[in-house]
């Protein structure tokens, strides 16, 4: 698959991890967001209702494969990845002056079937 290829999988797999997000009751704010350290796929709001209102702007990093031929989803976003979306995230925080709470999670896309699969890994940082 060329580069072409990819962007249009990859897109495929944004929007489907988004629809997702929407349907575990996430407010999506942003798609592709880009700051001097690269962009982060998906930006959104989740409400948390466990006893204290308080929303989390949670940076989505989004892997989709076609194929399981080089491992997981979630062992292509390395170590690397997470600080640069940690850092996209405080640019942001800074440019929407946002002070609450964020994590940084991965949505891994399968589109290796004639259904797509999609896990959702919260919280991959400390």
């Amino acid at each position: 698959m060329g580069k072409q290829g990819n962007k249009v999988t990859g897109n495929k797999g944004e929007t489907l991890a988004a629809e997702h997000l929407m349907m575990k009751g996430y407010k999506i704010l942003q798609r592709n967001y880009s700051s001097k350290w690269g962009e982060v796929d998906i930006i959104c709001k989740q409400h948390m209702a466990n006893g204290v209102q308080q929303d989390v702007i949670v940076f989505v990093e989004v892997k989709t494969k076609t194929t399981d031929k080089y491992g997981e989803p979630w062992e292509m976003v390395n170590a690397w990845k997470i600080e640069q979306v940690k850092k996209m995230g405080e640019t942001w925080c800074r440019e929407y002056a946002w002070e609450g709470r964020v994590r940084v999670d991965v949505v891994g896309v399968y589109l290796d079937g004639e259904t797509p699969r999609i896990e959702h890994w919260e919280s991959v940082t400390n």
